[in-house]
C-alpha cells in the first residue's frame, strides 16, 4: 500500500542526514534521492504527509514540491461528490456479496452438456467457492461418466467451467503394470525416466526388492494413468567374496585302485552276486542302480558299489607363497556375479589372519544398470 498510496516532497536545506535519520525512526520512508547536499526527494505514505510536513517546516527545510497519489488520494477527491460516493460504495457491495459464490455452470465441448450440468449441480452442496473441490469433482464426473476421457473444472470469475471431451477410454486407463524393483542393494547414482513414477532419488540407499519407478502417473487433472514403466537407474553396489587359506591342512585323494561290487536284485531278494567285496580301509563310495526290465512283471535291478581307495596326506604352505592364487580365486567368485555391461569402479583387498588360517575378502564396487526393459537378472552374493 505504501507504494500506491504516497505523499511525495522535495526539500532544499542543510543538514538532512541528521533530519532524515530522526524522520525515520518516526515514519517509513522510501525512494529518497539526493541530487545534491542541499536538495533531496523522497516519499512516505499518504496518511503521514501532512504530519511529515510538519516535521520539515519545523526543521527549517523549504519545501520544493509536493505531491500526492494513489487510491486513496483520489478517493479523497471523489468525497466531495456524496452521489458518486453512494453510487460505488452500492457497486462494492453488490460485488462483495455476490463474489464469493457461483452463479452459473457453464459445460463446453460435450453434447451431453445438460446431463453433465445437472449431475455437477447434484454433487456441489455449496454454491460458495471456498467450499467446492474442483479436483474431487473432475474425479467424479470423469468416474460417472464412460465416455469422457478429459476433465477440467475451473472457476471464473462467477461461473464454474467444466470442460471435457469424448471419446474412447484407453486401455491404459485401467490396466496395472509391474513396477520396477532393485535386484540389488545399493546407491542410487543416476535417474533417467522415460515414463513412469520415480520412487527413488539421486543418493538414497536402497534394499534389494524395493520399487525403483511404479508403472503409473498423475496427469494435470488428478487422474492415474497406468503405463509400463520405463527407466535407466544406476546403482553402486558391493560384491563380496572370500577365500580362507590354512598353513596345515588334511587333503584326501584317490590312489587309483577301486573293488567294484555287483549284485542284481528282485525286490528285496538278490539273485546274483560277483562275489567281490570291499577291502580298502579308507575308500569313497559310488552307488548306482539300473532296472534291466521295463515290465513291471520282473523288476530286476542292477546295483553296482564301486569302492575308490583313498590316503589321507598332510600339505603345509604359507598364506605368503600362495597369496596371489588366493587373492585371484576370491576375485574370479566376484566377478560371477557382475554382468560384463557392468562398470566396475573400484577393488579393495581385505586380510584377516587368524590362528592358522588367513582369509582374503575381495570387494568389487560396480555401477549396475536396472531398467524397465531389459532387467538386470544377476544376483548378489
Amino acid at each position: 500500500m505504501k507504494k500506491i498510496n504516497f505523499h511525495y516532497y522535495e526539500i532544499k536545506g542543510l543538514n538532512q542526514e541528521r533530519f532524515f535519520n530522526n524522520l525515520s525512526k518516526k515514519y517509513s520512508i522510501y525512494e529518497l534521492n539526493r541530487f545534491e547536499k542541499s536538495r533531496a526527494e523522497f516519499k512516505v505514505s499518504f496518511f503521514d504527509g501532512e504530519k511529515v510536513k510538519k516535521e520539515i517546516l519545523a526543521a527549517g527545510y523549504q519545501i520544493l514540491n509536493e505531491k500526492k497519489g494513489g487510491i486513496f488520494f483520489i478517493f479523497s477527491k471523489l468525497l466531495k461528490s456524496y452521489g458518486l460516493l453512494l453510487g460505488i460504495a452500492a457497486v462494492f457491495v453488490s460485488y462483495f456479496v455476490q463474489m464469493p459464490f457461483v452463479q452459473r455452470i457453464e459445460v463446453w465441448g460435450s453434447q451431453n452438456a445438460s446431463e453433465i450440468k445437472k449431475f455437477v449441480d447434484d454433487e456441489i452442496s455449496s454454491r460458495q467457492k471456498s467450499k467446492i473441490n474442483t479436483k474431487a469433482l473432475e474425479q467424479k464426473i470423469m468416474a460417472h461418466f464412460d465416455n469422457l476421457t478429459f476433465v477440467s473444472v475451473a472457476i471464473l470469475g462467477q461461473s464454474l467451467i467444466v470442460n471435457v471431451k469424448s471419446g474412447i477410454r484407453p486401455p491404459e486407463m485401467d490396466e496395472t503394470f509391474l513396477p520396477i524393483v532393485s535386484q540389488y542393494d545399493g546407491v542410487v547414482t543416476k535417474i533417467e525416466l522415460v515414463q513412469g513414477t520415480v520412487l527413488v532419488q539421486v543418493g538414497d540407499i536402497i534394499q534389494k526388492g524395493q520399487i525403483l519407478v511404479a508403472g503409473y502417473v498423475e496427469n494435470a487433472q488428478g487422474q492415474t494413468l497406468n503405463l509400463p514403466p520405463k527407466a535407466n537407474i544406476y546403482i553402486d553396489v558391493w560384491v563380496q567374496a572370500s577365500e580362507t587359506h590354512y598353513d596345515e591342512k588334511v587333503v584326501t585323494r584317490r590312489t587309483g585302485n577301486k573293488i567294484e561290487c555287483c549284485s542284481v536284485w528282485l525286490n528285496s531278494q538278490q539273485f546274483y552276486s560277483n562275489g567281490k567285496q570291499n577291502s580298502f580301509s579308507c575308500f569313497e563310495i559310488e552307488s548306482s542302480e539300473q532296472i534291466l526290465c521295463k515290465n513291471n512283471i520282473l523288476p530286476f535291478v542292477l546295483k553296482r558299489d564301486v569302492y575308490y581307495e583313498t590316503v589321507s596326506e598332510k600339505i603345509v604352505s604359507s598364506f605368503e607363497d600362495e597369496k596371489d592364487f588366493i587373492i585371484n580365486s576370491a576375485r574370479e567368485k566376484c566377478l560371477q556375479n557382475i554382468g560384463e555391461s557392468e562398470i566396475i569402479k573400484k577393488e579393495d583387498v581385505l586380510i584377516l589372519e587368524g590362528a592358522g588360517f588367513t582369509t582374503v575378502k575381495y570387494i568389487i564396487t560396480a555401477n549396475i544398470l536396472v531398467s524397465g526393459e531389459d532387467e538386470s537378472l544377476h544376483e548378489q552374493a
